[in-house]
């Protein structure tokens, strides 16, 4: 009997610790998705933002950004292409850390990883977009 406590204790204990390491699991990882999943997936959390706020995230594509002059401000994107090309899907994200742009930002086009926090952002205008928040960024070689 104490051999089968035991058991199940060690198997609840891995499913809670995360990643080796400390790190924390990934709620979703688009980063091991084919282009035609990742599409799919990405269209979802779009469409049905409720059901994926708060998900810990993990995403690799090319680095966006975009300044907007209306409101004077620059959003920063990850844009994931499917295997042809010809539809991206990508989302916004903000940094933990801010940094400046363009010194600390990787050259438009360049491939990055992202992980953070999905959020959907509603602006007083009406405006509203999906974006991942506390974001972490690193430039994928």
């Amino acid at each position: 009997m104490p051999k089968v406590l035991l058991a199940v204790l060690l198997a609840f204990a891995t499913l809670f610790a995360g990643e080796p390491g400390g790190k924390k699991k990934f709620d979703i990882d688009l980063s091991r998705m084919s282009g035609t999943m990742v599409y799919g997936q990405v269209y979802q959390m779009v469409m049905y933002p409720q059901k994926y706020i708060g998900k810990y995230i993990k995403m690799k594509g090319v680095f966006s950004s975009y300044y907007d002059d209306e409101s004077k401000r620059r959003f920063y994107g990850c844009v994931i292409q499917d295997a042809l090309a010809c539809c991206s899907q990508g989302l916004a994200f903000e940094l933990a850390k801010p940094r400046k742009f363009p010194k600390e930002y990787p050259a438009e086009g360049a491939e990055i990883m992202i992980t953070g926090y999905f959020d959907y952002l509603e602006e007083v205008d009406g405006a509203s977009y999906p974006i991942v928040r506390n974001a972490e960024m690193q430039a994928e070689k």
